[in-house]
């Protein structure tokens, strides 16, 4: 038999990176078992439901890198793929459980009501217990003499998620039910209902728990904040490090490595894998992971990713694409996000920055008028300021200050930099120099000798 997966949201509002995690484990498991992995929207929340949530769910799900083989957008033999659009089965499924007294309309069983305008009951087991067999965490018991007849299906007629959901699944094949912890308070109902219509349960698999750094549960509008998939996004979080990421909050391969790519995944998830144990979402390791990305981009393909994030501060780049790629080389290791470029590149672009407290006490050392008039001198003879032509001049600087005055490199170094960047720290100064040319080189130092 072929497994079958669903991921089957609700869409309410902006894309939460929780949902896509979901997303995310349907599709590796489905994947892995060489299944498939269905779209199925459940829109039975009319008031909340919207056309453009849909739109950003299914652009959040094909940014992450996900495909599908069936669903609203794509067809397929079982559909429809739209909740509302399966109202006929759900009420054939509600006729049956009540023709067949596993539900009732109105609050007492002993006494059923009219189906006009009642709610619909199932009708739970008052001994024994009910058994969840739980891929993740085993077996999970419920003592029966605690559950509640649940309502099903509201006074209006309309099927709650607990029918609707369960019905569809069965209808459509589903194999195996990824979904979050939170859904296991309400396994009872759903194993209860399978029972009740005669169906195959299918396997069960609740994933642990995703919390913040409070080790509370990830919400839509977490104190927080961040964790929606349009910051990711803003941030410049690349799609396949967050993918590899998402993996990682209850999940790890078998040889231990972090960094997998889909074709990994397709190979080494397997159920036994996963972990019972809430995550905490570790944005460091995000963080590292993304680094783990961008650092597999060429200069090229890194300078063109970085490109929307620095117009839009910077607005217009210059014109030559190869002073970019310059650019992100001299940059690319101290990010580690798309955004981090702004505030690293700030010294390419702002020729009036902030000067910090330690560069301001190195423009005011004593060696600062001295070395920062002869580097004046020096670029007086250049045509074109290269990195070669820049390193020679800072060689030759750091070589005569220490015969003429015994000054250390920093000495040397640190008013130059300080009067570029406006910091004591960055990239190499000769990559600095090169990026700036000698006019806006010259022009800087000039600013600063007028401090």
């Amino acid at each position: 038999m072929v497994a079958r997966l669903r991921f089957a949201p609700s869409p309410t509002g902006p894309v939460h990176v929780g949902n896509v995690h979901t997303a995310v484990f349907c599709w590796a498991l489905s994947r892995a078992l060489k299944g498939d992995f269905i779209i199925r929207i459940e829109d039975t929340d009319t008031e909340r439901n919207t056309a453009e949530a849909t739109r950003l769910l299914f652009d959040a799900l094909t940014w992450i890198g996900l495909d599908w083989d069936e669903g609203p957008d794509v067809g397929g033999e079982f559909g429809p793929y739209v909740q509302s659009q399966r109202r006929p089965l759900h009420q054939r499924v509600i006729e049956q459980l009540a023709d067949e007294g596993h539900a009732y309309y109105g609050d007492d069983p002993a006494h059923p009501a009219s189906p006009a305008g009642n709610p619909l009951r199932l009708k739970m087991p008052q001994t024994g217990e009910t058994v969840l067999h739980d891929a993740i965490r085993g077996e999970v018991r419920f003592d029966n003499g605690r559950l509640q007849d649940p309502v099903i299906v509201r006074s209006s007629g309309e099927p709650l998620y607990h029918l609707a959901a369960m019905t569809d699944d069965h209808d459509m094949g589903i194999t195996h039910v990824v979904r979050g912890e939170d859904f296991i308070s309400t396994a009872p109902i759903h194993i209860q209902l399978y029972k009740a219509m005669g169906w195959d349960e299918p396997v069960w698999v609740h994933l642990p728990l995703i919390l913040n750094r409070r080790g509370q549960k990830l919400k839509k509008r977490d104190p927080e904040g961040g964790y929606l998939m349009s910051d990711f996004q803003a941030a410049g979080y690349l799609p396949e490090a967050l993918f590899n990421y998402l993996l990682l909050l209850g999940w790890m391969p078998d040889n231990g490595q972090e960094v997998v790519d889909k074709w990994e995944v397709r190979q080494q998830f397997r159920l036994e894998r996963l972990s019972a144990s809430p995550s905490t979402f570790d944005w460091d390791k995000l963080n590292w992971m993304n680094r783990q990305y961008l650092q597999r981009h060429s200069n090229e393909k890194l300078a063109e990713l970085l490109r929307p994030f620095l117009e839009e501060t910077y607005d217009e780049l210059p014109t030559q694409g190869e002073w970019l790629v310059r650019l992100t080389a001299v940059i690319r290791d101290g990010l580690n996000k798309l955004e981090d470029a702004v505030a690293a590149a700030e010294w390419a672009f702002a020729d009036n920055f902030a000067i910090s407290p330690g560069a301001q006490e190195a423009l005011h050392g004593e060696s600062a008028h001295p070395v920062l008039t002869r580097l004046v001198a020096e670029l007086a003879h250049v045509v074109l300021l290269d990195e070669a032509t820049a390193q020679s001049i800072l060689q030759g600087l750091r070589n005569s200050f220490k015969e003429s005055e015994g000054w250390k490199p920093t000495a040397v170094f640190h008013p130059i930099r300080a009067a570029l960047t406006g910091q004591t720290g960055g990239p190499p100064l000769a990559e600095i120099m090169a990026i700036l040319g000698k006019n806006r080189t010259l022009q800087r130092i000039a600013n600063a000798l007028r401090l």
